[in-house]
């Protein structure tokens, strides 16, 4: 599911620089242009940087359940043992 995530979230960023006017596309607009560039630079990043943070969880939520079904298996065997 992180994984997933961590792609939509990475594909955000992309959809929003299809949001981007150059200064004539702006036309009125003159005022807030360097507003407006600035909030799709934000949400660019931001964005990149929440697809990389939710991998690093998917990857953490994986180490974490191979490490416990690691342990998980060699404390059956012990436990199997002592009986």
């Amino acid at each position: 599911m992180w994984d997933k995530q961590s792609a939509d979230m990475a594909k955000v960023g992309s959809q929003v620089e299809t949001l981007r006017l150059n200064r004539v596309e702006a036309g009125l607009f003159q005022m807030v242009f360097d507003t407006y560039t600035a909030v799709i630079d934000q949400v660019i990043s931001r964005s990149g940087e929440g697809a990389q943070r939710m991998g690093e969880v998917a990857t953490t939520l994986r180490q974490v359940a191979d490490t416990y079904e690691q342990e998980e298996a060699a404390n059956l065997h012990k436990m199997k043992n002592l009986y």
